[in-house]
This record gives structure tokens, sequence and C-alpha cells, in this order.
């Protein structure tokens, strides 16, 4: 049997985190700021002067990296890397178009690095949140009657 990847039951809707279309918006939204900001002229140079350019790719594509991750629910990780090479490509394919701007396979290996981070940071914020409810549960269930905790016990099992 064919579900429709419309349907809430269907592997393409589970793919999605509940506020994933939201985050995917933001991650659009933010990539084409990028791009625009970026290739303004006398822009991008003033922004790596102050900052310096490799600190401007870590910080944007961590950002850009977090959305992307916190809109999927599965294959988070590997959805974020391929999509941040992809991204990360093709702003360094844009750049090499304008003669202010220049393209650089550094700037794309620190792009790569930058989704890397956010990853890490935020599934050890994932493991702690999620350590934190398993516990206030173990707490909670402490707290209830003996009598109630052993009909809770048996219904989980």
């Amino acid at each position: 049997m064919r579900t429709e990847p419309s349907r809430p039951g269907s592997t393409a809707a589970t793919l999605f985190s509940p506020q994933g279309r939201l985050w995917l918006a933001a991650a659009a939204v933010f990539y084409l700021t990028m791009l625009v900001v970026g290739n303004l002229p006398g822009k991008a140079q003033a922004l790596n002067q102050e900052f310096g350019d490799k600190v401007m790719h870590l910080s944007a594509y961590a950002c850009l990296g977090g959305a992307i991750y916190l809109a999927f629910s599965r294959h988070k990780a590997a959805i974020t890397l391929a999509g941040i090479a992809v991204l990360g490509g093709l702003d360094e394919v844009i750049q090499s178009f304008f003669p202010y701007r220049s393209s650089d396979l550094a700037d794309l290996l620190t792009d790569l690095t930058a989704a890397v981070l956010a990853i890490a940071l935020l599934s050890l914020a994932s493991a702690l949140a999620n350590a934190r409810a398993r516990k206030d549960a173990g707490d909670a269930n402490r707290s209830l009657p003996p009598s109630t905790r052993a009909h809770e016990n048996h219904h989980h099992r």
C-alpha cells in the first residue's frame, strides 16, 4: 500500500520536526540574506576586515547549519552536512562571478566545520534535555503513592 507524502503518518511528513518547515524557511531567508549582503560591493570586505573571513564563515554557517538541523527529525546530521556542502559550494561559485570576491576551498571547509560544530552542540543540548526529562519523570514517578506507581509501571511494559 502506498502512502501519500502529505499525510501525517507518511514517511515524508515524519522527516520534519514539528516546527521543521519554519526552521527551513528561516534557513532559506538567512541564506538568501547572506548571499545578498555578502556580495554587495564593499560590504563583504568591510565585514571581513572587521571580524575576519573565517570567523564570518564559522558564525554564519553554524547558524544556517543549526536551522537546517532543527528542521528535521530523522537523518539530521547527514542532511545538515549535505545541505551545508551544497549551499556553501553554491556560495563559493557565486562569489567567483564577482570581481571583488573570490572562491576559496578553505571557506567551504570552514562552512562544513561550522556545521559539524552546530550539530555537536545541538546534539549535546538535546541529550542533556532528554536526560533531564527522564530524571524529572523518574522523580515524579517516585513521588506517586506506591499503589499508583505499580499501576503506572504495569501500563508502560
